[in-house]
């Protein structure tokens, strides 16, 4: 199971907001950059990075820290916020994303995704954010009327093969990580998952590999501390 560390993008710096409200914004690096040369060197694999701005705007704005994180060596970037035209997934790709995540268009724009897909086979992902059990959209400020499994049986027949999933009412939180409703849409939509929000402790690591999910998005336990990335890799490999 990987260990996926974030970095949530705001004006070209590394933030970390709670349960996604933008007022509460807080800032733990003037340059993302260097937060990847750490995570790398603990022995991250991937990066998770959003662009929260492009997210709002619906279209990428931080490239310019998205190309500065890309050039890390040692580790690859999956990159979400905003993506929602061809035109700027092969942008970002161009810039050394290795995979998209695309939020708000597997919603509004099914066909994307699937045309996505067949241009880059295997580089696609969703991210499906949730809360209170509805799919949000548009950088968590709107909601679908849809379920995660729904969302997520949609994209897997448009050809995605892996979803992360947000519980965004315990995001930034430590209320501890939904690796139960991870689970559940993994079983129920047939596809694996990585689950996301709310991670307190290398418990909550534990609870995501015994579930048998794809991975797990740790990002301001790592900030505050409360967890050291190479102890959650550590953990993650067990048994």
């Amino acid at each position: 199971m990987l260990v996926i560390p974030a970095i949530d993008l705001i004006g070209g710096e590394a933030v970390r907001l709670e349960k996604g409200d933008f007022a509460t914004k807080t800032v733990y690096a003037r340059r993302p950059a260097d937060k990847a040369e750490e995570f790398a060197r603990a022995g991250a694999k991937l990066l998770h990075v959003v662009d929260l701005d492009g997210a709002k705007a619906g279209w990428p704005v931080n490239l310019d820290a998205v190309a500065a994180i890309c050039r890390v060596p040692g580790i690859e970037v999956e990159l979400g916020g905003g993506l929602r035209t061809l035109v700027d997934i092969e942008k970002v790709l161009a810039l050394g994303v290795r995979h998209v995540v695309l939020g708000t268009a597997a919603v509004e724009r099914l066909g994307l995704v699937e045309e996505a897909c067949r241009k880059f086979p295997g580089r696609v992902r969703t991210g499906i954010d949730a809360r209170n059990g509805e799919v949000k959209v548009a950088g968590w400020l709107e909601g679908t009327g849809l379920s995660a499994v729904e969302v997520a049986r949609r994209v897997k027949a448009a050809g995605v093969s892996l979803v992360e999933y947000t519980d965004v009412g315990r995001d930034g939180m430590f209320t501890g990580v939904d690796h139960e409703g991870a689970a559940r849409i993994q079983a129920e939509a047939g596809v694996e998952v990585v689950a996301s929000g709310g991670v307190a402790s290398l418990a909550d690591v534990r609870a995501c590999k015994a579930a048998g999910l794809a991975g797990v998005i740790v990002g301001k336990a790592l900030y505050e501390g409360r967890i050291q990335l190479a102890a959650a890799i550590r953990a993650s490999q067990e048994g």
